[in-house]
């Protein structure tokens, strides 16, 4: 980790501290009218054999003509084995993060949700918008240009390295295998990498079919030049009807803490989302849930990431 992450890792450390100083969030209650099945009912045994695995690997990037090479993560849960297709999950970290340091502390997290049926054994790829540690900046604002690129641009260089090298329900890298294997793959982020998300809501439908924004809205008015939430909204919605997808093809499952502030800036975004594109956006396509006195910290990352876990490739 070079001395730029450190300092904005330490910084960041100090202020999770500091939050996770504050009560703990209560116990989780769906707003959802909607009960999703358990995932160990729906993935049947759960038993492990061997350990879980983070497994690396790596890809090219250009950004501002300069070439990268970037490096995702893979957590491959004790159940996996080659030749037996496993759903995708895609984890964006947020600002000032190491996805070096996210993989590491999720792993076990991911481990004991797995063993307590709380989560079906699934691949997770926890990659990084940052290009190298020099974009590591305190002003978190300042990263959006590079999740714009990554939600537009890098997961079509990220997609085809993860899912030729293991095996998911991709029937190749083709545009086409990727394409079809879409209702096996989701995409989901905290902060910046919800914020992420509702990128790749509008530019990769054709890719995932499942979406999970914790703890961010979306800044896509940045890029049309219109922020007003009636705008935001109609982006939101043009990537699905620009590929005729209706509500049965897709599941957004948006998050955020109770007393995060993030979530006065979300909400009207959903309402607005129900009230211009109900067709699009429904009761069973678009879920909001609150956890209940919830910050903006690790804690609620993974209150949050667990609770979605019911909801991912159910329907």
């Amino acid at each position: 980790m070079t001395r730029r992450r450190q300092i904005v890792a330490a910084a960041a450390a100090a202020a999770l501290l500091g939050l996770l100083g504050c009560s703990a969030p209560s116990a989780e209650t769906p707003t959802s009218s909607r009960s999703p099945a358990s995932p160990a009912s729906r993935a049947g045994s759960t038993q492990l054999g061997d350990a879980s695995t983070l497994q690396t690997v790596s890809y090219p990037i250009d950004y501002q003509g300069r070439s990268y090479t970037k490096t995702a993560h893979v957590y491959l849960p004790a159940a996996y084995r080659e030749g037996t297709a496993m759903n995708v999950l895609y984890l964006m970290h947020g600002s000032g993060m190491d996805h070096d340091d996210f993989a590491s502390v999720m792993q076990p997290q991911f481990d004991a949700w797995i063993a307590a049926g709380d989560m079906a054994p699934m691949l997770v790829v926890i990659p990084t918008y940052y290009p190298d540690d020099s974009f590591v900046v305190a002003d978190y604002s300042q990263d959006y240009p590079l999740n714009h690129f990554f939600a537009t641009t890098e997961i079509t260089a990220l997609l085809p390295v993860v899912e030729g090298t293991f095996t998911t329900h991709s029937s190749d890298t083709t545009p086409q295998g990727l394409e079809a294997g879409r209702r096996h793959r989701a995409f989901g982020g905290y902060s910046m990498g919800g914020i992420t998300t509702w990128d790749v809501l509008v530019d990769q439908p054709e890719h995932f079919a499942w979406f999970m924004p914790m703890a961010g809205d979306s800044w896509i008015g940045r890029t049309t030049g219109d922020s007003e939430v009636a705008a935001v909204a109609d982006t939101l919605a043009s990537g699905l009807r620009d590929h005729s997808y209706g509500a049965n093809d897709f599941q957004v499952i948006a998050m955020v803490g109770g007393s995060d502030g993030t979530k006065s800036a979300m909400q009207p975004q959903l309402d607005e989302l129900r009230q211009s594109h109900g067709d699009l956006f429904t009761e069973q396509s678009l879920i909001y849930w609150e956890n209940a006195d919830g910050g903006h910290n690790q804690q609620s990352l993974e209150i949050e990431t667990r609770h979605a876990m019911a909801y991912l490739f159910a329907r």
